[in-house]
């Protein structure tokens, strides 16, 4: 018959594997970790990219603002000069292109307006009065009145 084999004193192939399996769980955090780290160092590089192409922008932007306003004010002198060749006497002549300013401002200012109201962060607010839990729930129908006749 079979002898029962004796207990052993020392761990045996149980605690091994558990301690393999534990270092695996470490090794695997330590490469998330890294690669969160990495994403991390990404972001940022990409941040100031970003940064410097922004401020690179705008310094282009004001170039093109400064010389696309010495060229309408040019041209508005131009359109006075023309106005005043014709026989505009001078208040007409400054009248009609200060009208034309006027008009094209206004619906520069009317448009501005229109866009602003995509910068309301509508969907953010939304969201943080619903808190995280996602949509909201039904409401409830209110109580009956307890003085109406059924």
């Amino acid at each position: 018959m079979d002898e029962p084999a004796p207990a052993r004193d020392t761990a045996g192939p149980l605690a091994d594997d558990a301690r393999a399996v534990l270092e695996a769980a470490r090794a695997t955090a330590r490469a998330h970790l890294g690669g969160l780290d990495a994403l991390r160092r990404l972001f940022a590089a990409e941040f100031g990219l970003a940064r410097d192409a922004m401020v690179a922008a705008l310094v282009w932007l004001l170039v093109a603002t400064v010389l696309l306003g010495t060229a309408y004010l040019l041209l508005t002198a131009l359109l006075v000069s023309g106005l005043r060749s014709a026989g505009a006497p001078w208040p007409l002549a400054i009248a009609i292109p200060l009208v034309v300013s006027v008009g094209v401002a206004l619906f520069g200012v009317l448009r501005a307006k229109a866009m602003l109201r995509y910068a309301d962060f509508e969907g953010t607010r939304r969201q943080l009065k619903l808190g995280f839990r996602g949509e909201p729930a039904e409401t409830p129908a209110p109580p009956a009145d307890p003085g109406a006749a059924p």
